[in-house]
């Protein structure tokens, strides 16, 4: 019987070595590029929005503090905000889809009074959702 001499497997040695180089090229790279950019005039103050009155969305839908809707200024029920919704295929037509029913997946913007109870916003959301409101978006004010 005869024997065959195996040669040993050479994996090639990995050089990472470049890699390094190149991240730190690059890092040195936006580091002078980032102090290039021309700073900002001192004499100028940027304006301050804190004291001017928010503005709601246009088309969004407002629950008031005893859970009544209102669709721009008027009463609405859910039903009727679906079918009308703004971005919906039935808003476009007649008031109702093709097939007759609420149309789904309607992205909502909720915009709720701060002294509402929270189940009544949880039910109003429920409600939207059992609808055929697709994502219910609640618009916040930001707290300065």
């Amino acid at each position: 019987m005869k024997k065959l001499q195996l040669t040993p497997i050479q994996r090639k040695s990995e050089n990472t070595i470049s890699l390094i180089n190149i991240v730190f090229l690059m890092l040195i790279f936006f580091l002078i590029a980032g102090q290039l950019a021309p700073p900002m005039d001192s004499e100028v103050d940027l304006i301050d929005s804190t004291e001017t009155d928010p503005v709601p969305p246009p088309d969004a839908l407002v629950a008031r503090e005893d859970g009544s809707l209102h669709y721009r200024g008027n009463p609405i029920t859910v039903e009727a905000y679906l079918a009308n919704a703004p971005g919906s295929d039935a808003s476009e037509t007649s008031g109702e889809t093709s097939q007759g029913s609420t149309p789904s997946n309607i992205p909502v913007r909720l915009v709720a009074d701060k002294d509402m109870a929270a189940k009544t916003l949880v039910d109003i959301v429920g409600q939207l959702q059992s609808a055929g409101a697709g994502k219910v978006t609640v618009v916040t004010m930001r707290s300065q």
